[in-house]
């Protein structure tokens, strides 16, 4: 059997004695053999940069959209809890998919929480007369809201909001998770559609560990 070694550095150096020094069906099968790698370069190039375009958009599954295959075995679950609702996707990986449905309810209840946080840690608020022990109460909670920051108070409940309820259905479920959780929507998408005592969902990617365990 006939080795035709390729790839060498050197070929390209000194083109015309290698080209005269090679039989023609050799270099024939050169020939095809680098055309064939050259389709297989172009194939990957190609899976690559749709690949790409997948995972630019935030709103697709990137865990679970990786191969067809995976795609068709995919298993669905609902699970209700008091105040938010989880759909659940898992596939052949160790990642699912997870979207969550929480109650208006809910959203006021952690907006208030971290809105109450923040304005005890602001205390004194400045301009207003302060009581015993520094703080300055009967200030209206819109005034409060504009001192301290509309943008900063929906951020902190937007994060309580995901990692409350996530923590909740990791636990009561009883996944063994790492804690490589990703959240597929941006920031900019989770404030607009963000408003305390509406509902909001959000949809993340959460990787199990070797031992898992999964209650359908």
């Amino acid at each position: 059997m006939e080795v035709i070694q390729i790839g060498n550095p050197l070929v390209g150096l000194n083109s015309e004695p290698l080209q005269r020094s090679v039989p023609r069906q050799k270099t024939n099968l050169l020939a095809r053999v680098l055309q064939a790698q050259r389709r297989c370069v172009a194939l990957r190039m190609k899976n690559n940069v749709q690949l790409a375009s997948t995972s630019s958009s935030r709103k697709v599954c990137i865990a679970f959209c990786s191969s067809s295959t995976e795609v068709e075995n995919l298993t669905k679950s609902t699970t209700k809890f008091k105040d938010f609702e989880v759909l659940v996707e898992v596939g052949q990986s160790k990642q699912i998919n997870i979207k969550v449905y929480v109650s208006g309810a809910r959203t006021q209840e952690n907006f208030d929480e971290v809105f109450t946080k923040l304005v005890d840690a602001a205390q004194p608020i400045p301009g207003f007369r302060r009581v015993k022990g520094g703080k300055t109460p009967g200030i209206p909670k819109d005034v409060l809201l504009q001192i301290i920051g509309p943008s900063k108070v929906n951020k902190e409940a937007i994060m309580k909001v995901i990692n409350s309820t996530i923590a909740e259905y990791v636990e009561k479920e009883g996944l063994d998770v790492s804690h490589d959780l990703r959240v597929l929507q941006n920031y900019e998408e989770l404030e607009a559609a963000f408003m305390p005592g509406k509902e909001f969902s959000f949809e993340v990617t959460i990787k199990l560990n070797e031992n898992r365990k999964i209650r359908k």
